[in-house]
């Protein structure tokens, strides 16, 4: 069976690695951004502002929790990114042997 879009696209194979480094950087350094922020926040008096949803994890887990979840979504995209640019590859190798 033929591929139909074989050469069809420009598609860089790595652009979902790259793509999902950046995004799981981002996530990571903003959860290291917060810990220092809910840190400096914990030693002063002033009143901090939370999307209900980081106040039920700040609440449960503290700021520990908080830069967990964001490092592992920064983690999941990571390894997505990973994953889709090794099944590109493959699908090119699949391909090349059909010829």
């Amino acid at each position: 069976m033929k591929n139909m879009y074989l050469n069809q696209s420009s598609r860089n194979p790595n652009k979902p690695l790259f793509i999902g480094l950046l995004l799981g950087i981002a996530c990571i350094a903003f959860g290291c951004y917060l810990y220092s922020d809910l840190a400096a926040w914990e030693n002063s008096n002033e009143e901090m502002h939370l999307p209900a949803f980081l106040w039920g994890v700040y609440n449960h887990t503290g700021k520990i929790g908080i830069t967990g979840l964001f490092s592992g979504i920064g983690l999941m995209s990571i390894i997505s990114g990973y994953k889709k640019t090794s099944a590109y590859k493959r699908l090119i190798k699949a391909t090349k042997k059909q010829r």
